[in-house]
């Protein structure tokens, strides 16, 4: 095991799309900090006296359902860039058993993606209070129960959306199809939530892979919607059963 990941760690750092991908979420996650933090100044202006004296913004973590974009991306293409480049076939000659193959391409994507997206969810939450106090919003205090949660868990959270993006990769074998998916599972299907049904916008707030895992970087207490540790743990189960899904199609598929 140690030698597959190993040579998935080798086949990885030698790729300069990995570099200019992992720079992306964190770019990106600073650039959305940036936006959302102007619109919460704007929306604080439009408060009354008596509202602005109360305002308190918790961190802003909408950036991330952007940034996934980026992330289900780094995780795709450990499986269609191979299948792209016809070097699956020597890593399956290589490494015969694919449960291993698999594994040692989820163990380096996840590695990297905790790492760049602890980064980014700091940057997200700086650069997003810089914005805030240059606009005089008054800003909540770091000492804030729970707020260690909050600027640690945005790796756990990219990490585990690196992986379901991996699985796409591998169940779809295709690049671009498995982008479309991400981007329209990731992005649209949460941002449309308010369109829905009452019933199926509760479902999508409270069981969705992003929209649950962001419940780990909430302060509020919403008791219609899951705690940090259910949240986490609904996108830890997506994970867990796409992978399993992945590994089911991957065994038995030609390379």
């Amino acid at each position: 095991m140690i030698d597959a990941i190993r040579s998935e760690w080798a086949k990885t750092r030698t790729t300069r799309s990995t570099w200019f991908t992992l720079a992306a979420i964190v770019a990106l996650g600073a650039l959305f900090a940036v936006l959302f933090g102007y619109a919460a100044a704007a929306e604080h202006a439009r408060l009354t006296a008596a509202e602005q004296a109360a305002y308190r913004p918790a961190p802003d973590f909408r950036p991330l359902i952007f940034v996934q974009i980026a992330v289900g991306y780094f995780g795709l293409r450990a499986f269609t860039v191979e299948h792209l480049t016809g070097t699956m076939t020597p890593t399956l000659t290589t490494v015969p058993r694919r449960g291993r193959v698999l594994a040692a391409k989820a163990i380096v994507c996840a590695a990297l993606t905790l790492a760049a997206g602890t980064v980014t969810g700091l940057l997200v939450v700086f650069v997003n209070r810089a914005v805030l106090a240059s606009r005089q919003v008054p800003l909540n205090a770091l000492t804030e129960p729970g707020m260690l949660r909050v600027l640690a868990g945005p790796g756990l959270l990219l990490a585990l959306l690196a992986l379901i993006g991996l699985a796409a990769g591998c169940l779809v074998r295709s690049t671009a199809g498995a982008l479309v998916i991400t981007i329209v599972a990731g992005v649209f299907v949460p941002a449309m939530a308010s369109l829905y049904p009452e019933w199926l916008a509760r479902l999508i707030l409270s069981y969705w892979p992003i929209t649950a895992g962001l419940r780990l970087l909430s302060l509020d207490a919403d008791p219609d919607l899951p705690g940090p540790a259910a949240g986490i743990a609904v996108t830890c189960a997506w994970a867990v059963i796409l992978l399993a899904a992945a590994y089911a199609v991957f065994r038995r598929r030609d390379a």
